[in-house]
């Protein structure tokens, strides 16, 4: 598959953590974006969450990260160069 897809991590405080995912997936899904992996760490003080997505166009994910930083409880966003492997939630 050559779609382009988005690896990237971002961290959320504990107390809004599924509240967050719900908003960030929605907006990934109503985007046209697909949901390639998801893992949740939670290890550290905030929840960090690595996430994959993937699209049929790269605009859609360049959307996808504007409006990303529109969402309150997200604390900071760092794409990554790596893919995320695996599909897990701890």
């Amino acid at each position: 598959m050559n779609d382009p897809h988005l690896p990237l991590r971002f961290s959320v405080p504990k107390t809004a953590t599924l509240d967050t995912l719900e908003a960030v997936l929605a907006i990934a899904r109503r985007g046209g974006l697909h949901l390639a992996a998801l893992e949740l760490d939670s290890s550290a003080a905030h929840d960090t969450v690595f996430l994959k997505l993937r699209a049929l166009e790269p605009d859609l994910l360049d959307l996808f990260m504007t409006r990303l930083h529109n969402v309150i409880e997200i604390i900071d966003i760092c794409p990554l160069p790596e893919k995320v492997a695996r599909m897990h939630v701890a």
